[in-house]
């Protein structure tokens, strides 16, 4: 069996050459490994800037990896020919964040609908064409009448329904949701969280989830991954990380989770109280913010190892807590 998406020790570093002096470097992804499960939904949270577009452009062929191995479909995506990474996209496609930026205004839904299939030659019969986007645009819960209309004719969550119909117009297996719902109000968001999870059950879809918000998360995603600074800091079952959050940088975002502050599942202590400027430097990515650093945090080396059953964590000082409770997020 196939692994729909498999990254491994990824890196990626923009670069700005210099007439003088040393060229410009900012690295962005640091060793980052990374498996999409078949029909499963992996989200990847964090705070903004910390890599998680980077890593979805690099998915997607947009941005060539400095190093590593990106494959999806077993096949290696930086080393694809044009032809071949034409293929690919018949088996992996893309939600973006901002839906009307996703859609050409200048085409009608039909126009838009219809541009994969002209492009990779399929459904060339008119009538089954027809037939075929009328069911498509129903399962994303629109209506035939709508065909004939352009982008600004429709709300925000239209539009995304829409985006998603694109999506799914050529039956991919690999669906890469950069943020699909966080530019939509919270009642169009839940809507659209309930479509996407029924149209993964339905249709078997691996997806690759990016969100800054937990509560979306842990509620469409079976597995989750944080990160941080381009380094994945701990992964494991959604409900596991809920319930049983090991690194401080995940306890710190739960902690600001009102109901899971509530709750007592994470203490107040978690939050990261002050700057440590001097531990910049040091090994661990988090130990400039981390109340618990410890001086073996300074050499000690990077590594994302597991600490409880399917639970992986990169912290090497920090006590592992249990808790008694399970919050309603």
């Amino acid at each position: 069996m196939t692994i729909p998406v498999k990254i491994e020790h990824l890196f990626k570093t923009y670069t700005r050459r210099r007439l003088l002096g040393k060229n410009w470097e900012k690295p962005v992804l640091k060793d980052v490994s990374l498996t999409l499960e078949e029909n499963h939904v992996l989200g990847l949270v964090g705070e903004s800037g910390c890599g998680k577009s980077t890593l979805c452009k690099v998915l997607l062929g947009i941005e060539k990896p400095t190093s590593g191995l990106v494959t999806a479909n077993g096949k290696d995506v930086a080393r694809l020919s044009k032809s071949e990474f034409k293929k690919l996209r018949r088996v992996m496609q893309v939600v973006y964040q901002d839906p009307y930026s996703s859609l050409d205004p200048r085409m009608n839904v039909r126009q838009i609908l219809s541009e994969p299939l002209d492009i990779h030659g399929l459904k060339k019969d008119r009538r089954e064409r027809n037939e075929f986007l009328k069911e498509l645009l129903a399962s994303v819960g629109l209506s035939e009448t709508q065909l004939e209309r352009y982008p600004h004719e429709f709300s925000g969550g239209q539009r995304q329904r829409i985006c998603i119909a694109r999506a799914l117009t050529l039956d991919p297996k690999i669906l890469v949701a950069d943020e699909p719902v966080s530019a939509l109000d919270v009642s169009v968001q839940a809507q659209i969280l309930n479509l996407l999870k029924e149209i993964k059950k339905s249709r078997r879809l691996s997806v690759l989830f990016v969100t800054h918000d937990f509560a979306v998360a842990r509620f469409l995603c079976d597995d989750i991954a944080v990160m941080y600074r381009g380094r994945i800091v701990e992964r494991a079952p959604a409900e596991d990380l809920f319930t049983r959050p090991q690194h401080p940088y995940t306890q710190a975002l739960l902690s600001a989770v009102p109901s899971v502050r509530a709750a007592g599942l994470v203490p107040a202590a978690a939050e990261p109280s002050r700057e440590y400027p001097e531990r910049e430097n040091w090994a661990c990515p988090f130990a400039a913010r981390c109340s618990h650093a410890q001086p073996a945090c300074a050499d000690t080396p990077f590594e994302l190892k597991e600490v409880l059953p399917h639970h992986a964590c990169a912290c090497c000082v920090l006590p592992f807590k249990k808790t008694k409770s399970k919050p309603e997020v």
